[in-house]
């Protein structure tokens, strides 16, 4: 199946791009978008890139990443955002909430390769 190709990964990757890019500017957005969207999308677009990369690399076409994989994505995100860095900045703040929406984007990208 097809990764950076892919029509969903094109969207999403879009929407994301276009969310940055307007994030740059004084628009406000909703509070759910603006506190969820990028989370939402994360592991589902590092995961298919990461994928997308290991199969050039090893020139094999057809690998997917294991379930364990993605699961371990998720928790590095949940630990890297969520602990590390709000204790490293007052930039960044825990929220548990954004672990969930790892989970969700671990969670969509596994059934998205595996449909």
């Amino acid at each position: 199946m097809k990764t950076i190709t892919h029509p969903l990964f094109i969207v999403l990757a879009i929407i994301y791009a276009v969310y940055y890019g307007l994030k740059q500017t004084d628009l406000v957005f909703p509070v759910l978008v603006s506190n969820y969207l990028a989370d939402l999308l994360s592991i589902f677009l590092v995961n298919t890139f990461a994928l997308w990369s290991i199969r050039k690399i090893k020139n094999k076409p057809n690998l997917e990443l294991p379930i364990p994989l993605v699961l371990l994505s998720v928790i590095m995100f949940s630990i890297f955002f969520e602990y590390i860095l709000p204790q490293k900045s007052p930039i960044y703040v825990y929220d548990p909430w954004d672990v969930l929406c790892y989970a969700i984007s671990g969670a969509g990208y596994v059934l998205w390769r595996r449909i």
